[in-house]
């Protein structure tokens, strides 16, 4: 097993399983029961690289407490992660989260695109604005200069003439 490298608070887990609710489902569905909610949900932020591989997660007591549900829901939960592989505990040391074997771990940011997307999608992550022209602020000089009442105070300045704006 290997040793747990960071830890997420019952407060910081339940404040990310709360920010991933799905929407409303539509009506004739059901809801899975809680304890299926929250191992989807606990899952998900491990594929998705928000709860990071190998970070112990809280104890069952501490979780139930933030989330408002009972400590067998949780229990059942982590028995599920630990069925699909996504969970590692050991008696009086904790669980933390894994990944199954075959499945890539999540690299959150490591490459900026996936390779087959290279020329379908921007990633807005490294996306920039070209530099502006060097020219450009001349004319905005001229009519500051031309202002009869140019501002003195900095906060002023940053904001611009008001007389002057159009």
């Amino acid at each position: 097993m290997a040793q747990w490298t960071s830890a997420v608070g019952a407060a910081q887990l339940a404040r990310l399983l709360t920010s991933q609710q799905d929407r409303p489902a539509g009506p004739g569905t059901r809801r899975p029961p809680a304890y299926r909610a929250l191992a989807d949900g606990v899952r998900l932020l491990v594929l998705e690289g928000r709860v990071p591989v190998a970070a112990r997660l809280p104890a069952e007591r501490e979780l139930a407490l933030a989330l408002s549900v009972s400590r067998t829901t949780v229990a059942a939960a982590y028995e599920a992660l630990r069925a699909e592989g996504f969970l590692e505990s050991r008696r009086g040391a904790g669980s933390w989260t894994s990944v199954p074997a075959g499945n890539p771990v999540p690299a959150r940011g490591l490459e900026p695109l996936p390779p087959e997307a290279l020329g379908s999608v921007i990633d807005l992550g490294c996306a920039a604005l070209p530099a502006p022209n060097r020219g450009s602020p001349g004319p905005f000089r001229a009519r500051w200069r031309s202002c009869p009442r140019t501002p003195t105070r900095t906060a002023t300045i940053r904001r611009g003439c008001p007389p002057c704006a159009r």
